[in-house]
C-alpha cells in the first residue's frame, strides 16, 4: 500500500476501546489514537490548518519561512508538513523541553532557537520571541495560541470524526489543554450535534485553567513538570 504524501495521513485516527478504564468506571471509554498521525500527536491537525490557511491567504508560499513558538509537538507537525510543501521552518522553543523533541525538530530540517523558560509577560517568552523573529526575518508567524484556525481544525476534523465513529452516541469528551484549540474545537463541533455533551479539561498542577473555570481568576499553584499542556492565560482559542 502506498500513499501520495504524509499530509494525506493526518487525521482519521481510530478510537481505541480502553477496557480497564471502562470496567472501573462502568462507562464505555475510548481513546482517540492521535499518536498515529505522522508527527505522532493531535497537533498535526492544527499545523496543517495553520499552513494551509497562510498559503490560501497569500501570507506564505513555497520558499518562504514559517516561525512558531512551541513546546514541541506543534513544531514537529509544522516542520513535517512545511518540508513537504517546500517551506522553511524556524522553531522557538523553551530550553527546558526534552532533548528528544529538539532532536526530532532538527532531523525534520527545522532551525531551532532555544530561549529561557520564562512567563508569558516576559518579552523573551518563547511565544513573543517567535513573533519577533518572524518580524525580523520577514517570515510568517504561525501564532498557534491565538490563531483561531487552530480551533477550526478540530471543529471540522476531530469533532466530526468522534461523532461519526461513535454513531453519535457520545456523552462526554475530555482532554488536556494548552493553546485551547483541541478542547474548544472539539467542544464546539460536538455540541453542534448535541448540546448536552459534557466537556472536561484535564489540567495539570501548575496550570491556571482549573482556577479560572472554578473562580474566574487565573491562579497558578506551583510549577508543572508536564510538557506542552497547561497555561497561565486564556488564549483566543478558548
Amino acid at each position: 500500500m502506498t500513499t501520495p504524501s504524509l499530509i494525506s495521513k493526518i487525521g482519521n485516527t481510530p478510537l481505541i476501546y480502553l477496557k480497564k478504564a471502562s470496567e472501573i468506571s462502568g462507562c464505555k471509554i475510548f481513546g482517540k489514537a492521535e499518536f498515529l498521525n505522522p508527527g505522532e500527536s493531535v497537533k498535526d491537525r492544527a499545523a496543517l490548518y495553520i499552513l494551509n490557511d497562510a498559503i490560501k491567504n497569500g501570507k506564505l508560499k513555497k520558499g518562504g519561512t514559517i516561525v512558531e513558538g512551541t513546546a514541541g509537538n506543534t513544531g514537529i507537525g509544522i516542520a513535517l508538513i512545511a518540508k513537504e510543501l517546500g517551506i522553511k521552518t524556524v522553531i522557538v522553543i523553551p530550553e527546558t523541553q526534552s532533548k528528544e523533541k529538539k532532536d526530532t525538530l532538527r532531523q525534520l530540517g527545522a532551525e531551532l532557537i532555544e530561549v529561557p523558560a520564562v512567563p508569558y509577560d516576559n518579552p523573551n517568552n518563547y511565544v513573543k520571541y517567535a513573533k519577533k523573529v518572524a518580524d525580523d526575518i520577514g517570515g510568517y508567524w504561525g501564532n498557534q495560541f491565538d490563531n483561531t484556525i487552530n480551533q477550526q481544525a478540530h471543529i471540522e476534523t476531530t469533532a466530526e470524526e468522534i461523532w461519526t465513529q461513535t454513531n453519535g452516541e457520545v456523552d462526554g469528551f475530555v482532554c488536556a489543554s494548552g493553546t485551547g484549540g483541541t478542547i474548544s474545537g472539539v467542544s464546539i463541533g460536538l455540541k453542534k450535534h448535541n448540546k448536552n455533551i459534557k466537556i472536561a479539561v484535564s489540567d495539570p498542577h501548575g496550570s491556571a485553567l482549573y482556577s479560572h473555570f472554578k473562580t474566574g481568576k487565573l491562579v497558578m499553584n506551583g510549577s508543572s513538570i508536564t510538557e506542552g499542556i497547561g497555561t497561565s492565560r486564556i488564549t483566543k482559542n478558548y
